[in-house]
């Protein structure tokens, strides 16, 4: 259409409306080029970095690195990300630096809140029985851990934290009005209690050289070869999310075929199509402000074509049970 636009344009001999096609034009290509650069670019190889077989490999440094330095402050960090972004190996990894540094840290996962109270006591070695050798009650297990993290130093590192009973979160914000450090991680935590009393961090997705280092290692555990080809097609299913990497290799293994994604990870072209919307109606007025009938015919047919199919587009049904 826009051949046919610049062609009648041309029979007009209108300057202007040759200068604006000419735009338009120009404009349109201008997303190919960098999306094209940008994709060429990002999809460099990476199978000779590839971490050997077995071998465990932090991508997210830069956190581990800021998550300890604030739990050393006797801050709290509240990580979040979506389901498989890598929050538990990022909160095994701080765990690990922490311990190899001397220090008492509880590594805790949802359950119920007495089994959780008595799994920190368990790994504070804190008693749980008075003298009488009967069990502590869970009140008395929070005064006798509350008591032992103001006496020393040590962290809580809590899983899920999301999953929790709201009770043993107002606890936790207790411990933190008394300056306990710890670290929660969540997948979209609320906005209540004491996800709101802490500063949190983001974890964005993967860059695609650590998506396709992780698919390239899972694919050498499974001892499958796949071509750079099809590492490309069940790269685009992870979405930078590390678990669906592996979990994308796991199911070409076992012969599986997966159409679409299961990641949140999306480009949003709707401010694009708006904008191109905006110029075919700006065509239309500039047509018909000069009197140019090519431009003012070429614009109208533009901007019904492109309303016609935004609102097909908009109409189609919509995939709500993916996994999330």
């Amino acid at each position: 259409m826009l051949v046919t636009g610049v062609a009648i344009a041309i029979n007009g001999l209108n300057p202007l409306s040759l200068l604006v096609l000419g735009v338009s034009g120009a404009l349109s290509f201008v997303p190919k080029f960098s999306s094209k650069n940008s994709t060429t670019q990002n999809s460099e190889p990476t199978i000779e970095n590839t971490p050997e077989l077995g071998a465990f490999k932090i991508y997210r440094q830069a956190e581990l690195n800021r998550t300890t330095a604030s739990l050393l402050a006797n801050g709290a960090i509240l990580i979040c990300g979506e389901g498989g972004s890598g929050k538990s190996v990022l909160a095994s990894a701080v765990v690990e630096k922490l311990q190899t540094d001397g220090f008492m840290v509880a590594f805790i996962e949802p359950a119920t809140p007495k089994q959780m109270l008595l799994e920190i006591a368990g790994q504070f070695d804190i008693p749980t029985e008075d003298l009488e050798g009967k069990s502590l009650t869970a009140d008395k297990l929070k005064r006798a851990i509350a008591n032992f993290l103001e006496e020393n130093t040590a962290f809580l590192v809590l899983d899920d934290a999301h999953a929790c009973d709201a009770k043993f979160r107002m606890w936790l914000k207790q411990l933190r009005r008394s300056n306990v450090p710890m670290l929660l991680l969540a997948t979209d935590p609320p906005r209540t209690d004491i996800f709101i009393n802490i500063p949190r961090i983001e974890l964005k997705p993967l860059p695609e050289r650590a998506i396709r280092e992780i698919m390239v290692q899972a694919a050498q555990e499974r001892e499958i070869n796949l071509k750079p080809s099809e590492l490309a097609k069940l790269q685009e299913r992870a979405g930078g999310n590390p678990m669906l990497a592996a979990r994308a290799i796991d199911e070409e293994y076992l012969g599986l075929e997966i159409e679409g994604a299961d990641h949140r990870r999306y480009f949003d072209i709707t401010p694009l199509i708006l904008l191109a919307g905006i110029a075919f109606v700006i065509m239309r007025f500039i047509g018909l402000g000069t009197s140019d009938q090519a431009l003012y015919i070429f614009g109208g047919i533009a901007a019904a074509i492109f309303l016609g199919l935004s609102r097909l587009l908009y109409n189609l049904p919509k995939e709500s049970g993916r996994i999330r």
